[in-house]
């Protein structure tokens, strides 16, 4: 890890190349993620939805079925995690008030999005109104596809007032070798956590424990990597990237940071060979666009997307493949600003970046390498 300041003087390099549209109109969009075998998948308000290839090469979308008892239809669809047979979904319900006036001023919070000028509302309400979650399961291998399993109600006693009694969550990360999943809990206050839940236990949150409390932010995104789990969290004056190394027994050890970003914000993010690449999703203040921030394993930025096209992105994933939807090498970028998944195609020294082809260009521009 390099020192806060001087990540601060680090001037990363511009990353070019181009970006195209797959689709739009997800209406809040929140997460994406792809499977072993390229299946591109992405939550938004109104669901779950499949992005597939129509025979004039245009995309379309495929809803993903809802058939789970005791989960509204209208919850925040946030993180999701696949393990190639299944996709995993983390949504979440405010139980608001039904006063007129606490309407009248809040809205239907489960409506926001998890954006600046959101975040305060979802706050707010967070504080004053119980915030239920549930982790539902799909079996890929099923059609049509649904969401037919809850592997966990949480929190698991909402008339217990602890530390986890209100349950907002967020991303996932999924660890099959030991059937389980780490699920990020970004309420606010001292709820804010990561937990980890039996992915082969019942569907209640007794087996539903406390594995980390990252300091000084609440987790949003979460990736398995290198014998860890790395985390993006968003604190009073900046985001984190981080990563929390395991003990011999599971148990969490002292988280490190990675990499400090000052006024910004991080959404949800993935790992590549040789670092990172994470949506940011704008400054605390709303009012700047968006990019995507290429971290290396060593702790500094060395690369930064802004492009006209990207306005909020809020999650990323890497494409390693060709489909008749994007290419190997392509970034594909959810992006809330009309509900778009963008794709992404880096320039030549950054896809051989992203691939972790060149060793000794990790950490470094590999633009200056070429």
């Amino acid at each position: 890890m390099i020192p806060f300041y001087t990540s601060l003087l680090s001037q990363p390099a511009t990353v070019g190349g181009s970006l195209r549209t797959l689709c739009s109109q997800i209406a809040s969009i929140d997460s994406l993620v792809l499977t072993p075998d390229q299946r591109l998948f992405a939550s938004g308000r109104d669901g779950v939805f499949e992005l597939l290839a129509s025979a004039d090469g245009s995309s379309r979308m495929e809803r993903v079925a809802f058939a789970v008892d005791g989960v509204p239809t209208d919850c925040m669809k946030n993180g999701m995690a696949t393990d190639g047979d299944f996709l995993y979904l983390a949504c979440a319900q405010v139980h608001q008030s039904d006063n007129p006036l606490v309407r009248t001023i809040l809205n239907d919070i489960n409506d926001v999005e998890q954006a600046a000028k959101c975040l305060l509302q979802l706050y707010m309400a967070a504080f004053s109104f119980r915030v239920e979650s549930w982790i539902l399961r799909c079996d890929l291998r099923r059609t049509p596809l649904t969401f037919t399993e809850r592997l966990a109600s949480l929190p698991a006693d909402p008339g217990s007032g602890g530390l986890g009694s209100n349950f907002l969550a967020n991303g996932l990360a999924i660890d099959p070798q030991h059937s389980c999943l780490y699920v990020a809990n970004s309420a606010p206050g001292l709820a804010a956590a990561i937990y980890r839940v039996a992915t082969d236990g019942a569907a209640d949150g007794t087996r539903c424990t406390l594995w980390h409390r990252p300091p000084g932010c609440k987790p949003n995104g979460l990736r398995l990597r290198e014998q860890g789990l790395c985390y993006t969290g968003n604190g009073v004056s900046s985001a984190v990237l981080g990563h929390v190394p395991f003990n011999p027994d599971g148990s969490a050890s002292t988280s490190e940071i990675i990499e400090i970003a000052p006024l910004r914000l991080f959404a949800h993010f993935d790992a590549v060979p040789p670092g990172f690449v994470v949506a940011e999703s704008g400054d605390t203040t709303g009012l700047q666009a968006g990019a995507l921030r290429l971290v290396s394993c060593a702790g500094r930025t060395i690369g930064m997307l802004r492009h006209a096209g990207l306005r909020r992105p809020c999650a990323v994933a890497l494409a390693h493949a060709d489909t008749a939807l994007f290419t190997a090498d392509e970034v594909l970028v959810a992006d809330r600003h009309d509900g778009r998944v963008l794709a992404f195609r880096p320039e030549e020294p950054w896809r051989q970046w992203l691939r972790g082809e060149n060793a000794q260009a990790r950490g470094t521009n590999p633009a200056a390498k070429q």
